[in-house]
């Protein structure tokens, strides 16, 4: 089994963002200000396929496929990286969500603010790499081109 790393030092983006395509993102606003907006549209913008995770929305949110949670998300849809925009509370239940997910994603990315080492240490039994401590736009950006 690999490990499974919560310290963005011992997580290679380089290769996440290279092996990734899907990425859900959970607590999706459509308010321009807040990095549930900013980041998801930033990563679509990079050619990552986006999806809004949000019940206020209904199919589609500004360009974006929408779902009300990730269990509504069609069985068989690749979810790469499951990207958390909640409170740091809600981060367990989203794991155990994910890990029904068919396939199961890679990745459960807590932002800044939703870090969770019970939801990290969850997702290292499910065999899913928890990453914390680092904004996924940051990340991205921070990548040599």
């Amino acid at each position: 089994m690999e490990s499974h790393a919560t310290d963005t030092g011992e997580v290679d983006f380089a290769k996440l963002f290279q092996e990734i395509k899907t990425i859900a993102v959970v607590g999706y606003s459509d308010n321009p200000e807040r990095a549930g907006h900013y980041v998801a549209h930033y990563l679509a913008d990079h050619g990552y396929e986006v999806l809004a995770i949000n019940p206020r929305f209904k199919e589609q949110v500004n360009g974006l496929a929408c779902y009300p949670n990730l269990g509504a998300i069609p069985a068989g849809k690749q979810v790469d990286v499951i990207d958390v925009f909640r409170s740091p509370e809600f981060a367990v239940q989203l794991v155990e969500e994910a890990a029904k997910l068919d396939p199961r994603p890679k990745y459960f990315w807590m932002q800044l603010g939703a870090e969770n080492e019970e939801a990290a240490a969850r997702c290292r039994e499910l065999g899913i790499t928890p990453v914390m401590n680092a904004c996924m736009m940051h990340a991205h950006k921070m990548l040599p081109r």
